[in-house]
């Protein structure tokens, strides 16, 4: 009942969300301003301004259409769009956007302060240290924050001393500071946030801010129509000053919804981090969002999941989770953000006090305060600094979550609080001594795609994209991680059933997608990008695995399967450590030294228990990994060579025939040595393909070929086949008798319809060939030709040797030949003469007579006719021909030009130039699902050897003396006496004493002494090398018995029968039962 429920729900939230289209749009337009007031006067528009910061950009309010409607007024868009001067545009539409805080009202407290005063002593398991970064004097002073929600009650005492009119601006009425007198009440929860950021210290009513000094402003852009350009002009207000925009809102946290920041808003985020803060870039603090009682997922919010962002997680104050929690990879860090009675005190409307009680939003209030500090620090960090010290710093102790782990490169994160609780006085001093990162490089790049790309109920798709970090293009070579996006398009029955995990090449698995109960959507993903920071600081480089699950929570249609239709990888990060060598890494206190002990920095690669020295060999401990050698020493390094694999920070040896592994057994290999290929399913590294499988060239990769391949080229090309199976053009099918066919469903062989010799399935359409007593006529097996067909005799050439059916002229009803004088009936108004059919009137070419006799003009079209249409056709000029009735200039594909008429193409045939399966010009997948390929003008089903299959459906020649291959330099095996180096065929050139060995394209080695042997026999000697006795095609180094060496030949002589030791003069020694007569063997006596 409770899946029902939570179901019904689902499909409720997606039916109320209609799209609200407004009377503004948002247009880019080449030119100047003048041209732009023009075009906006020429449709009735009034040109609002430009959008924020965005050169180009402006806001058109129509006038004429309604400010609010559900239906979009296309009318106005293709018209303004066909302007030259256009480059782009959009009515907007409103966006749903909500406030991610609670709210409550009090009389003022003043020791309810637990988020910046937090003790053990006050039971508080963690701390943020904001008040240890107030005692080193940092307090916000010149940072400006930007609160965008629903205003700021400007003349609150709290407030007002730190707040800065010229940053109030109000999207809604157009003016540039608040209205406070009928608005006032209205002002609750950007109030609350800014109280939270910027309250005045000392002489205030309700609370203290986190960074009481810094300079806030506010921006009214939410309880109104917010549109793409709404928020596009907020993001971007006063870049140049505005050092931090918090915005406590994003979409519905309501389980189903999946949105994000439209073509404006993205481009602001994106050039802000470019222009803002003079080029350091702006600085954008996000909620991670409420909606964890509805099971949301925060990436599926588009805000929160971008890397321009800062995504806050919140804590209760005892370090544990809020039921209103989100989790997602993209969350970067946490802050205290109440939960229950833990209410945060700050400032209300009316010059009031309030208790907010909890939320993200307040969170990354409390975040954005902290960041103040940090840029108080240092004003010179650029956006990427503020996240890199955000990562270094925060901390995960006492954070209560399941799923803490430590990444590739050492640091301790979870999808509830990212890295952890951010630790202000951490950030301050890291910021004191920062160098800038190097700068940002982007790699880019689409997986591909195996061959199954459905997503099965219960079962998981596996997708694996190896990279190098585009390490041979240097402008975007990344070898260290920020952040990585995973771009995907996926069709699916329901959203809200699928799971997706990204694991890195240093196996961090990050769940970049949960299961949403209340998301319905039949939508699936389109360009969704997920964002995962768990993988910071890790090496780019090596396999990425996506996965996908289909957990489906009702009924579903089985044949209507998920499919991943594209995915892509953007990794972001830097080319060189982005750390200097001799940098301390941050502390969260000072760490004591004895004066005589060594008191010099440490290697970045020691961790927080210190060194004994600057080197990455003096470390205490490491922070990432070690390598230990025999003397006993051990070298800290930030990821494991080639050839190691992690274990508890250890770095162990892999495999000897591994590269890279998850450990060290021989089936733990991740990557390959040189060589060696790596075997798919089994992860063992081998220096050939075994059986039932082939070598993948660009993945390097042994991969197994389809079911019952037992030797392959690709998956879906097989050239030997298991027992019991016979190759059936390029696929090993179960064999069948003539006249049968495989029926794949009963694994059974079925027989052909009976008008078929041969066939590819059921039924008579499915003939190959046709069975005795049939013919062929247009790809269907007939018992005699139809009206307008006449048989032809045997022909080796068409339609494998079998009669056919061919068309007779468009002048005859029937016919025994293809030429106009070969009719034997005709048609009505027709009669037969000589064996051609004429006209029984008066009327010329170009007419045809009606049912009274009388001439009427044919179709323009046609040179003669039956009637007035242009399917009325029999005959055409003689640059047409006749095809179905009609005069067309070409024949469509699949038919070729013989006689002035079209005719098809055999069946085997995509295009040909004449009948018979010889004449083809291109090749497809015929009528029988077969792929064929164009080898000399044959539509083959498999090409013939030393030809490769194309994707353009040809048969094109390997390389010289090949024999198979899968491409132009790919070569797998070689004619005789060649062998394959890097996909070519090279001559066999054995040395002396070698032999070819033809079964494995290499030499063998003859029979001790043989300087040549004999090919397939290395025993049979051609000639000896210096020193050895040629005999009877052995060489040997002394003469064997019974014979007798002569020096000057270097042979042996046999002695004489019954001589076992003789010379070429006499026998020295007989064989048993002899004795020597003379010099003769003779028998003996007893």
């Amino acid at each position: 009942m409770a899946r029902f429920i939570a179901l019904w729900m689902g499909t409720l939230l997606q039916l109320c969300h209609a799209t609200i289209y407004t009377n503004d749009w948002a247009i880019k337009i080449r030119g100047d301003l003048e041209s732009v007031n023009r075009i906006a006067e020429k449709y009735g528009f009034t040109n609002m301004g430009q959008i924020g910061d965005l050169k180009r950009h402006y806001s058109f309010r129509h006038h004429e259409t309604a400010n609010q409607s559900k239906i979009g007024n296309k009318e106005v868009t293709d018209r303004v769009a066909k302007e030259t001067k256009v480059e782009w545009l959009k009515q907007q539409v409103v966006q749903r956007r909500v406030k991610r805080i609670s709210r409550d009202f009090s009389d003022p407290v003043w020791n309810r302060l637990w988020y910046i005063q937090c003790s053990d002593s006050k039971a508080c398991q963690s701390h943020m240290n904001i008040a240890a970064a107030w005692r080193r004097g940092y307090t916000g002073k010149g940072v400006v924050v930007s609160v965008l929600d629903d205003g700021i009650e400007r003349e609150h005492p709290d407030l007002k001393p730190n707040y800065v009119s010229a940053l109030g601006w109000d999207t809604l009425l157009g003016k540039g500071t608040l209205i406070i007198s009928s608005l006032a009440e209205l002002l609750v929860h950007g109030t609350q946030c800014a109280g939270v950021v910027a309250a005045a210290a000392n002489s205030s009513r309700c609370t203290v801010g986190v960074s009481f000094h810094a300079r806030i402003g506010g921006i009214r852009m939410l309880d109104g129509d917010v549109t793409d350009i709404v928020e596009a002009q907020s993001l971007s207000f006063s870049s140049g000053y505005i050092d931090v925009y918090l915005a406590g809102w994003g979409p519905k946290d309501d389980g189903a919804t999946l949105d994000g920041p439209g073509p404006l808003t993205r481009l602001v985020l994106q050039d802000s981090v470019q222009t803002g803060r003079q080029g350091r870039g702006s600085i954008f603090v996000w909620p991670s969002g409420n909606g964890g009682e509805r099971g949301d997922y925060c990436s599926c919010d588009g805000y929160s999941n971008s890397i321009y962002t800062i995504s806050i997680s919140s804590s209760t104050q005892h370090g544990s989770q809020p039921d209103y929690l989100e989790p997602c990879p993209s969350t970067l860090a946490t802050a205290y953000g109440g939960w229950d009675r833990e209410e945060m005190v700050t400032v209300g409307p009316q010059q009031s006090c309030s208790t907010a009680q909890s939320g993200t939003s307040l969170a990354a209030s409390v975040a954005a305060g902290v960041i103040a500090l940090t840029l108080e620090a240092n004003p010179l960090l650029t956006w990427r600094d503020l996240q890199h010290i955000i990562v270094c710093t925060s901390k995960a102790h006492h954070l209560s979550a399941p799923d803490w782990r430590v990444n590739g490169a050492g640091y301790k994160v979870s999808h509830l609080y990212g890295f952890g609780l951010l630790d202000a006085e951490s950030m301050v001093k890291e910021a004191e001594r920062w160098k800038q990162v190097p700068s940002q490089h982007e790699c880019a790049e689409e997986a591909a795609i195996q061959l199954s790309r459905l997503i099965h109920p219960g079962s998981v798709l596996m997708s694996v994209h190896e990279t190098t970090g585009c390490s041979s293009k240097a402008p975007q070579h990344v070898a260290y991680v920020e952040h990585v996006v995973v771009r995907v398009n996926i069709s699916h029955g329901r959203r809200g059933d699928l799971s997706i995990t990204l694991t890195s090449p240093l196996g961090t698995t990050s769940q970049l997608l949960a299961n949403r109960p209340l998301d319905n959507s039949t939508e699936g993903f389109q360009n969704w990008e997920f964002m995962t920071a768990h993988c910071w600081g890790e090496q780019a480089a090596g396999e990425w695995t996506l996965k996908i699950q289909d957990t489906p929570s009702q009924k579903k249609d089985g044949s209507k399967l998920g499919v991943l239709e594209k995915w892509s990888l953007v990794i972001y990060g830097t080319a060189e450590r982005p750390y200097p060598a001799h940098r301390e890494r941050a502390r969260s206190a000072e760490i004591p030294t004895d004066s005589e002990e060594y008191s010099g920095p440490c290697d970045p690669e020691c961790s927080d228990d210190g060194c004994e020295g600057p080197g990455p060999q003096q470390c205490v401990t490491c922070l990432h990994f070690f390598l230990k050698f025999k003397n006993n020493t051990r070298l800290c390094v930030s990821g494991c060579p080639r050839g190691f694999w992690g274990d508890r920070r250890r770095c162990k040896r892999c495999y000897a025939s591994c590269e890279s592994c998850t450990g060290s057994r021989s089936d733990q290999c991740t990557s390959c040595q040189p060589g060696h290929h790596l075997t798919e399913g089994t992860n063992t590294c081998t220096a050939i393909c075994g059986e039932n499988y082939y070598l993948d060239h660009d993945a390097n990769m042994c991969r197994k070929c389809s079911e019952n391949c037992l030797k392959c080229t690709s998956y879906s090309i097989c050239t030997e086949c298991k027992p019991h199976t016979s190759l059936q053009g390029n696929r090993c099918q179960r064999s069948c008798a003539a006249g049968f066919y495989h029926d794949p469903q009963e694994v059974a062989c079925k027989p052909c319809h009976q008008a078929c010799a041969t066939c590819a399935g059921a039924g008579v359409e499915a003939c190959n060939t046709c069975a005795e007593g049939y013919l062929m006529e247009e790809w269907r097996c007939v018992s005699s030709c139809s009206a307008g067909f006449y048989a032809t005799e045997p022909n080796p050439e068409i339609a494998d040797g079998h009669r056919i059916c061919r068309r007779c002229d468009a002048s005859c009803l029937t016919c025994v030949g293809p030429s106009r004088w070969n009719c034997s009936s005709c048609s009505s108004g027709h009669s037969l003469q000589r064996g051609a059919c004429a006209a029984d009137t008066e009327c010329t070419d170009g007419e045809y007579q009606d049912s009274n006799g009388e001439c009427h003009a044919c179709h323009a079209t046609c040179l003669k006719c039956t009637g007035p249409q242009s399917e009325d056709c029999i005959s055409c000029i003689s640059s047409q021909a006749l095809d179905e009735g009609r005069c067309v200039v070409g024949c469509a594909s699949g038919k070729y030009q013989s006689g002035g008429r079209c005719h098809l193409c055999d069946h085997t045939c995509a295009t040909c130039v004449d009948a018979g399966p010889a004449n083809c010009t291109s090749c497809d997948t015929d009528k029988f699902k077969v792929e064929r390929y164009l080898y000399k003008g044959m539509c083959l089903d498999a090409c013939p050897e030393a030809f490769y299959h194309t994707k353009q459906r040809t048969c094109e020649p390997c390389v010289d003396h090949c024999r198979l291959c899968t491409g132009p330099n790919h070569c797998l095996k070689c004619n005789a006496s060649y062998y394959v180096s890097d996909g070519s065929c090279v001559k066999l050139e054995c040395g002396e004493g070698e032999v070819e060995d033809p079964d494995y394209d290499d030499c063998m080695a003859c029979e001790q002494g043989c300087k040549k042997c004999v090919l397939y026999n290395p025993r049979h000697c051609l000639s000896c090398i210096e020193g050895f006795y040629n005999f009877q095609d052995g060489c040997y180094k002394n003469c064997p018995a019974k014979t007798y060496s002569v020096e000057e030949e270097m042979t042996c002589i046999p002695c004489d029968d019954n001589c076992v030791s003789c010379d070429e003069h006499e026998c020295y020694w007989c064989e048993s039962d002899l004795f020597l007569l003379g010099n003769l063997p003779s028998l003996g006596k007893t």
